[in-house]
């Protein structure tokens, strides 16, 4: 259905499903959540991984804490999401310094696109 709904059909019995993806995939039916783990996919965010400041799931830049140049230590919140009513904060794997901001505020960021680097 678009913008993670699903549409689960069981018979003549029609469910909505909700998928929201990110280190695992959490999925609400039926006033129920689940987590789904692919146990074939053991890449987590590290220290050195790009994909730890992307955004895990379509989002909207909600604030940008730090500017280009700004040191930075460990879980710093560097940039606040919204998606789906819930507040994701982006924060610093490691200590560094920000050396570019690929974003801003209001925008709508995609799952994996680097929201900005860190030295």
């Amino acid at each position: 259905m678009g913008n993670g709904s699903y549409q689960i059909d069981v018979g003549s019995r029609k469910q909505i499903a909700y998928a929201v993806a990110g280190r695992e995939t959490w999925v609400f039916l039926d006033g129920r959540t689940y987590v789904v783990a692919d146990e074939s996919d053991k890449r987590r965010a590290t220290a050195g991984d790009p994909s730890a400041l992307a955004a895990p799931m379509p989002a909207t830049v909600v604030s940008i804490d730090v500017t280009a140049g700004q040191d930075v230590t460990r879980d710093t919140v560097l940039i606040m999401l919204e998606a789906m009513k819930m507040e994701l904060p982006i924060k610093a794997p490691r200590d560094g310094r920000v050396t570019a901001i690929h974003c801003q505020k209001g925008e709508l960021v995609q799952p994996g696109v680097p929201l900005l680097d860190l030295s």
